[in-house]
């Protein structure tokens, strides 16, 4: 019997991926996790009343290594984090990515490119946009 084969622990990554597959169809933007294990660099992207907030986690890399640009409702960030090893050492696991590395995300609204700021600070990458004018809410006067 199939039940007879299967244990829980057996292959968890090969389950949540199935399980992704299969609930990434229901009107989902998003499968169960939301970014592919190794995605390089780590990322939150947060709203900030004015401001639309990007903090990225990139240790290893100088900040003249790394290029950020702002078009419309989107965020690039790309840059080179160098290997501190040869190619001629033999690695019995390997899990900090070098190279080069490119993350593009859609914020929920436009940036005013003019109002984006940007600091490096211990290996974590700030950006700060704030939005732009027409995407600000409005009080609207009433007149009576």
């Amino acid at each position: 019997m199939w039940f007879d084969q299967w244990s829980p622990f057996f292959d968890l990554d090969k389950t949540l991926a199935e399980v992704d597959r299969m609930l990434g169809s229901v009107d989902r933007p998003l499968g169960l996790r939301s970014v592919p294990r190794g995605t390089f660099p780590a990322i939150n992207v947060y709203d900030q009343g004015q401001a639309t907030v990007m903090v990225a986690e990139i240790p290893g890399v100088k900040a003249e290594d790394m290029d950020v640009t702002i078009l419309n409702d989107t965020v690039t960030l790309k840059g080179r984090r160098e290997s501190h090893a040869s190619n001629e050492n033999r690695f019995y696991r390997r899990e900090r990515p070098s190279g080069e590395f490119a993350r593009t995300v859609t914020l929920p609204n436009p940036v005013d490119p003019d109002k984006v700021r940007a600091e490096f600070v211990d290996g974590v990458l700030l950006v700060r946009m704030e939005k732009a004018e027409e995407t600000k809410p409005k009080r609207v006067q009433i007149k009576a």
